[in-house]
Parts: structure tokens; C-alpha cells; sequence
């Protein structure tokens, strides 16, 4: 055979397995699909295994209410039980396979059992059908819609097995902390910045941040000890490109990357893609990966983004290791609608990295008040999801009729630990947050005219959190813990009680971060963010007052305790200060990084967004520390009248001499805080690390967690 026709059978080779013909259904299904739950069908060969492709596309689009920004908009929804499902067109059944579920098609009946992707492709989320068939094109495949098919699992005649992670658990009662020695499943993400495509060739995805883990591949991405899994998420927006997403994985030893192998994906827009090579077997040495697009031809200007989650296996041994995030609707809060309102978002809400596996609770609760119809309350049916995604199912509410409108007091029922896992890893593919999304119709389908809608105070998500992303050791605590880590977070949103022509939102956020042991200077760094928003004039207030109450169990009887007050301004003022105030600016970016890579919501999104400041300025003498009691203070800031900067967070790193020489970890009550006269009761807790039994670091010297992070020890504040 000449070399001419070698090459053209080669390349009709090609064509062939790019463009493998793939048939197309719409499943309603009984079994809902999430990473490691992907449906594959026994005996199918081709380029993705066993495995079918799905495809999330919205369950419908509703006119909606992105609440804290007063916005209406269209929102969709989506249904992990409805989906698109490709499977190759020549595929055909195998009869003596076992089976979890069987797919019911126009083409046949095929087994199916649910494991993680063989295929690298975890699900793909598009605007609709077409927009599905588009995707899958881009991904090399031709697809042909075949119509509807339904997805049934087997009759389990197995015992009764107890609850499990599945099982809805209702939401009020906060969930007590792990007990220490207890093995814990751990969330976090791994974060990449968004790149320009302007060549074809190689094109590597730098990583978010300066300094990475390995001195022979600077561009190397940290993931450390202990990773059970890597799912990356992809967005492209801007214009078309057709490229390969390359993976290299790598175990760190004495600062240097040995390569342990690569995996190649087609890259397709708003796509997620299980990386196997991250597992428990491989990473008993610290991991890191090196990401890069191969790109054939691009158009228009494509800017792709690159995001990832993990989820780690983490032991509690040593108290401190474990803080909690609380997202608070603040106060009871009012919100004039005057409209007609079908779907309500509340959000987003930061998903700080860390989550705890089980440990989500929430209150959330809220009034709406819609006109009568011709007189009457008609009952209301309302679904809560989270992210638009896994719902808590339907609940029907009955109207109160108080002379001048229908009054409906509905609450978050229950949702399932494991629906907030896999919405919170999807997420974090995405490098996005958290909402509920309440769907709120009337029993016949038709939309109410909602005149207000009232958030009662309440926790709108809550957790434990694994505090970085280090591990510990049975023998020692690690020295990587010696380096300052953020404990716990509380994040509230708020608005007056009677709202205006031109409502104000208010938006919170309080953080407490542990500094270095062996000392008491800024033992504690508190950092307190606030604006007043008001979407409808373009404007912004920045915090002038804030209380909080701090409760130790140890007695501060006698103690000197003070504090130093710094502003975060949004414009550079040219100062050094101490490292262990700098490290408290990363928080307040994490809430502009997600907000400005997730693009939801409309033009007045980023007015949610804190200031990115570049420099902190003196607050003089503006943070005040009041010793209340033997175990209670009062940190206190009163924006001065000859203020002019314009500062929405105050950093107020704290000095307790009590901390001095502690061999065992502190916990710290945060039991009220006041923010501009918005005030909550969260109780929540932080941890501080002890001043002894540190042995060797084994980790390197590398922070995911901080958002600009991903630097090394003398770095670790940039």
C-alpha cells in the first residue's frame, strides 16, 4: 500500500472515531446521576468504555427573582432524574448482563449499572436540547435524537438497610461537630485562572496563584496527601475552539514533580471530566497536576476556564483542625417584589472550601405575600433547590387571608446530605457558590403576583469545614499547621424591614483566622467586611459600624487584651504591614473570584462583590477590645467622621496573652454579631491551634484554600 493511501485510510480512521454516530434520548429516570453514580451499559465498546453520556438540560425556565439583587430575570432549573443520555448508535443489548436499572428506549432494552465514568466524561450542563446536540458535537460525536426513554432501577429485595447519606434529614437542628479520631470525607477545590486563546499549539492553564509545589514544573497545580478524587469543570465563552484538555498528574518528592501519567479529554463547554489518575493509591504521596489545552483551530476570541473539585479522606485527631461556615440571612428582611414571581433565588452565598461530608443544616424560611385570585388564597406548591439543581421535593402550603393579601409561611423541610455533596463538588468544578433556588407556584400550575417576600433570620446553609487542605499525622501534629489557615467564616445578607422605592441589600461577612502559634501579637486575625448596596441607584455604603461578641472557655481575667484596627481600601496606599494583617485580605477576594467567573444574575451582580483592595491603611484606634467578663469581650469598630477611604473591610488582628504557651487547642464562640445595626446570634466556632507538639512539615509549603493561594511560606500573604 503506497504512503498516499496509507495516510487517507488513516485519516478516514480518524473521521470515523470522531465522529461516532450516537443516539440520543430524553430519560425521566428513578435513579439520580452524580460523579461517581454515572450510568454505563454492560458489554458497549467504544471510545468511552461502558459508559453513556449525560447531558443536564433545564427541567424549564421560569421567570425569576434573584432577590438580593431586586432583579427579575429568566432562571432555569435543572433535575438529575431528567436528563439527555447518548449511547452509540450501535449498541445493542446484553441479555445476560447484570443489572442495577434498565433503559427503556425506542431501540431496545439495555442493562445498565452506575460506577464512576469510564470514560473521563462525568455530565455535560446545556442551555436545551440543541444546545445539547451541539455539545456533543463539539466533543466529536454525531449525534441523532431518538425521542423519550426511561431509566428504572431493579427491584432491590434485599433487608431494609438503615438511613443512609441519601436520606433527607430535616434541616433545622445545626449538626454537632465530628468527634475527634473520627475519618472524614473532605470537599475542596483546586482553582485555575481563565486563559485567552490566541494560538493553536499548546496553551497552558496557569493555576491561581504565584508559587506551586514543585521546583522543575513551576506551572504545577498543588493537591497534596490523601485525594480520593479530581472532577475538572470547563467554561468557554467568547468564541469556539477545538482543543484537547490535557491532565498530567504528578507525586511530590523533596520539591520536585515526578511524572505518574497523563489523561486526555476533547474539551467542550460547561463540561465536567473525571481525572482517575487522582485516587487513593496514588496519592499516599502528596499529588500535583500540570493542566494545558492542545488547541487544532479556534474562532472568535475564546476565553476557556478551568475549575476543580476534590474530595480528600481526612482523620480529626487533634481539636483544631475543624471550623464551621455559616451563610445567615441577617435580621428579619423585607423585599418589595410587585410581581408576577415564579421562581425565587436566594443567593449566592460563598462555598467556602473544606465541607465536611454530612454536616449541612439549614432554617431557612420566608413569607411571601401575593394578591388574592377573584377572592381567593389559592394553595401554593413550593420545591427548594440547591443551586437549581437537587431538589428538596414538593410541599404544599395553604394561604392566610389578612384583609389585603395572602399570606403563605413556608419553610426548608428536608434535603439529603448526599444532594448538597454533589451540588457542592459541582460547584466547586465551576469555581462557583452556593443558593436555594424555591420554586413557587399554585396547585394549578398558574403563577402568583407576589406583593412581598420576608426572610426571617436563619441560617441559610451551614457546616463544618476542614480548615486548609493539609492532613494530619497520628505522631505529631504537622508543621504545615504552623502557618496561619482560616478557621470559620459567617456570610449574611440582609435588607431594611420595610423597604423603600429603591431597597438596599446589605452584605456581611466575618471571618476568623488563626495566626502562627508561639505567640499572642494578632494570636487572632478578625476580619469584618460590610456594604450597603442599592441596586436600583448604582450605589455602595461601606461599613461604618460593627460589634461582635467573642466568648473564650479559658479565663482572659487579667489579660492585657487589645487590637489594632486596619482598613482595606480599593485604591493602592503605599504601606508595609505585618504579614499577619495582609493574609486576612484573601477572604475578602474569594467572594470577587467567584462571583466574577460564575456570570450569573445581571448588571447589577457585581455591586455583591467586596472591593479588591490593594493596600491596608491604619484605622488608628477605630477597633476597640472591651473585656466583658472572665470568658467574654467585645471587639467594637466605629468608622471615625474624618474617614474618607473608601474601605469595606476592617482587619483587626487580636491580642490575647491567655493563648501564650496553650498545649491544647481553643475554641472561640463568635455569639452575636452587629453589622450597621443588622445583628444575628450565630454561635458559631472557631478553633485555635496549640503552641507545642508540632513535628516535622510534611507537606509542601503550598495554600489551595486561600483563593490567591497556592503560595509558599515567605509568599504565603501576596
Amino acid at each position: 500500500m503506497s504512503c498516499r493511501r496509507l495516510w487517507l485510510l488513516l485519516l478516514l480512521v480518524t473521521v470515523l472515531v470522531t465522529a461516532q454516530r450516537v443516539y440520543v434520548y430524553e430519560v425521566e429516570s428513578d435513579v439520580e446521576v452524580f460523579d461517581e453514580k454515572v450510568p454505563h451499559i454492560p458489554g458497549v465498546v467504544w471510545r468511552l468504555g461502558e459508559q453513556a453520556v449525560v447531558v443536564l438540560v433545564p427541567r424549564d425556565v421560569e421567570v425569576g427573582l434573584i432577590l438580593f439583587t431586586n432583579e427579575t430575570v429568566r432562571v432555569p432549573v435543572y433535575d438529575r432524574s431528567r436528563f439527555l443520555l447518548a449511547i452509540p448508535a450501535d449498541a445493542r443489548p446484553n441479555p445476560n448482563a447484570k443489572a442495577e436499572a434498565f433503559l427503556k428506549t425506542p431501540d431496545g432494552v439495555f442493562p445498565v449499572v452506575f460506577r464512576k465514568p469510564d470514560g473521563g466524561i462525568i455530565d455535560i450542563m446545556a442551555h436545551s436540547r440543541e444546545d445539547a446536540l451541539a455539545v456533543l458535537k463539539q466533543l466529536g460525536f454525531e449525534p441523532e435524537f431518538r425521542g423519550r426513554a426511561e431509566l428504572r432501577r431493579v427491584e432491590d429485595k434485599s433487608p431494609a438497610r438503615g438511613a443512609t447519606s441519601e436520606t433527607p434529614f430535616s434541616t433545622t437542628a445545626q449538626i454537632p461537630k465530628p468527634g475527634v479520631g473520627t475519618t472524614l470525607d473532605v470537599y475542596g477545590g483546586i482553582y485555575f485562572a481563565q486563559v485567552a486563546v490566541s494560538q493553536t499549539g499548546s496553551v497552558t492553564i496557569p493555576r491561581y496563584g504565584n508559587v506551586g509545589p514543585c521546583t522543575n514544573l513551576p506551572t504545577a497545580s498543588y493537591v497534596g496527601y490523601d485525594a480520593r478524587s479530581l472532577a475538572l469543570g470547563t467554561i468557554i465563552k467568547g468564541g469556539t475552539i477545538s482543543a484537547d484538555l490535557v491532565v498530567e498528574v504528578y507525586k511530590v518528592v523533596d520539591d520536585r514533580c515526578i511524572y505518574l501519567g497523563s489523561r486526555s479529554f476533547t474539551l467542550a463547554n460547561r463540561t465536567r471530566y473525571w481525572v482517575d489518575l487522582v485516587n487513593p493509591a496514588n496519592s499516599v504521596d502528596q499529588l500535583a497536576v500540570f493542566v494545558y489545552l492542545n488547541v487544532k483551530n479556534f474562532s472568535g476570541n475564546p476565553v476557556v476556564g478551568v475549575n476543580g473539585s476534590l474530595i480528600y479522606s481526612r482523620t480529626y485527631r487533634y481539636g483544631f483542625e475543624i471550623g464551621e461556615f455559616v451563610a445567615r440571612i441577617a435580621g428579619a428582611s423585607n423585599y418589595s417584589v410587585n410581581n408576577y414571581v415564579g421562581r425565587i433565588v436566594i443567593g449566592p452565598y460563598i462555598a467556602y472550601d473544606g465541607y465536611i461530608a454530612g454536616t449541612l443544616s439549614s432554617s431557612l424560611s420566608l413569607t411571601i405575600s401575593t394578591v388574592p385570585v377573584n377572592g381567593v388564597c389559592k394553595d401554593m406548591s413550593t420545591t427548594f433547590r440547591i443551586n437549581g439543581l437537587s431538589s428538596s421535593g414538593t410541599y404544599i402550603y395553604s394561604g392566610q387571608y389578612n384583609g389585603l393579601t395572602c399570606i403563605y409561611n413556608i419553610a426548608l423541610s428536608t434535603v439529603s446530605q448526599s444532594a448538597f455533596q454533589t451540588e457542592y463538588s459541582y460547584a466547586k468544578s465551576f469555581a462557583s457558590g452556593l443558593a436555594w433556588v424555591v420554586d413557587i407556584k399554585y396547585t394549578d400550575g398558574s403563577t402568583p403576583y407576589v406583593k412581598s417576600i420576608y426572610l426571617n433570620d436563619a441560617d441559610a446553609f451551614r457546616y463544618w469545614r476542614w480548615a486548609e487542605q493539609w492532613k494530619t499525622r497520628p505522631d505529631a501534629i504537622d508543621g504545615a499547621w504552623r502557618n496561619p489557615f482560616l478557621s470559620s467564616a459567617y456570610e449574611l445578607y440582609a435588607a431594611p424591614t420595610s423597604p423603600s422605592a429603591a431597597p438596599g441589600i446589605y452584605h456581611g461577612l466575618v471571618t476568623v483566622r488563626p495566626n502562627s502559634p508561639g505567640q499572642w501579637i494578632g494570636r487572632v486575625v478578625l476580619t469584618i467586611s460590610g456594604r450597603f448596596v442599592y441596586p436600583g441607584l448604582n450605589s455602595v455604603v461601606y461599613v461604618k459600624k460593627a460589634e461582635l461578641y467573642l466568648y473564650s472557655p479559658i479565663d482572659l481575667s487579667g489579660a492585657d487584651i487589645s487590637s489594632e484596627g486596619y482598613i482595606v481600601s480599593n485604591t493602592y496606599v503605599s504601606m508595609a504591614p505585618p504579614q499577619w494583617v495582609e493574609i486576612a485580605q484573601r477572604v475578602k477576594d474569594a467572594v470577587d473570584f467567584i462571583l466574577g467567573v460564575v456570570g450569573i444574575g445581571g448588571r447589577w451582580w457585581t455591586l455583591l462583590s467586596f472591593a479588591i483592595g490593594q493596600g491596608l491603611q491604619s484605622a488608628g484606634d477605630t477597633v476597640r477590645v472591651t473585656q466583658l467578663d472572665s470568658y467574654n469581650i467585645k471587639i467594637k469598630y466605629q468608622r471615625g467622621w474624618g474617614t474618607d477611604v473608601n474601605s469595606d473591610t476592617i482587619v483587626a488582628p487580636l491580642k490575647i496573652p491567655s493563648l501564650t504557651g496553650r498545649i491544647w487547642p481553643t475554641e472561640l464562640v463568635v455569639r452575636q454579631i452587629c453589622l450597621d445595626g443588622f445583628c444575628a446570634q450565630p454561635n458559631f466556632k472557631a478553633y485555635v491551634q496549640p503552641d507545642s507538639n508540632y513535628g516535622a512539615q510534611l507537606h509542601a509549603t503550598v495554600k489551595n484554600w486561600m483563593f490567591r493561594g497556592q503560595t509558599q511560606d515567605t509568599e504565603i500573604y501576596r
